[in-house]
């Protein structure tokens, strides 16, 4: 279960918003809190539109980032921490020097709902949260079994150029030999073997093996962005490995001709 404090200026609308759709939406993985640098009263279109939404207001109420970790404290025996702070706004964003260590710090910009007459900007500042968390869940909620791969790692294996079309060659192809891809690739067996290797050192590529031929895959544990990455990559860019695919379709051709 992770923590996430929401932050923003008065701690009346958009942050509130915040807190509200993560513990009802969200709440198997997370732990939402909110707070303001200067805390004033919940705007009552904060309420209205939750209402609107389907959910729940019991439990909001407007407080200081210093009210809500002396609340925290009464329970917890250690200096309040939070896994994720996300600042939606301009102001609070310059308040991060206070905020706890060692959290992982977001900055959405969000315009003031409560600054405007009206439920419009309420409305659009709702769905933008929405569409916002939902993105931000599927990359950072707790799992047990995808892989905690530096990002690091992974760019340094998709800045070489064979790499990379190794990656997308198998991401297309679900599953390709040392053969299949040294022919599609026009290079030679032990300089693919070479780059397989690094590959399956930083765990991006598992193997299976087929009789006596091994192939190789994409790692079936491989964390959401990493797969989503590779994904748009390929999509982003369809030229990119014609000419190995081209290579393989020939060799299955042939294969099936001679047979």
């Amino acid at each position: 279960m992770f923590s996430i404090l929401f932050l923003c200026t008065a701690n009346a609308a958009r942050s509130q918003l915040a807190e509200a759709l993560v513990n009802q939406c969200y709440g198997q993985h997370f732990t939402a809190y909110s707070a303001g640098t200067q805390a004033k009263a919940i705007d009552p279109r904060t309420l209205q539109t939750l209402s609107k939404q389907g959910l729940s207001c019991q439990g909001l109420y407007s407080k200081s980032i210093q009210q809500l970790e002396q609340t925290l404290q009464q329970t917890e025996a250690n200096k309040v921490s939070f896994d994720f702070v996300i600042t939606l706004c301009d102001s609070a964003k310059q308040e991060c020097a206070s905020l706890p260590t060692g959290a992982a710090i977001l900055h959405w910009n969000l315009a003031d709902p409560a600054a405007q007459p009206g439920m419009d900007l309420f409305t659009k500042t709702f769905a933008d949260l929405k569409q916002r968390l939902a993105e931000f869940v599927k990359y950072n909620r707790p799992s047990g079994s995808a892989l905690n791969i530096a990002p690091i790692d992974v760019f340094k294996q998709f800045s070489d150029n064979t790499r990379l079309q190794i990656l997308l060659l198998i991401e297309d192809e679900q599953r390709l030999s040392v053969n299949q891809l040294s022919h599609a690739l026009a290079e030679s067996q032990p300089k693919i073997s070479r780059h397989l290797a690094l590959l399956r050192e930083c765990q991006l590529l598992s193997t299976t093996r087929q009789a006596q031929q091994v192939f190789y895959h994409l790692n079936p544990e491989l964390p959401d962005w990493v797969a989503q990455t590779l994904s748009t990559t390929r999509l982003a860019n369809p030229g990119y490995i014609n000419q190995p695919l081209a290579r393989i379709r020939q060799q299955v051709a042939s294969k099936s001709i001679s047979h």
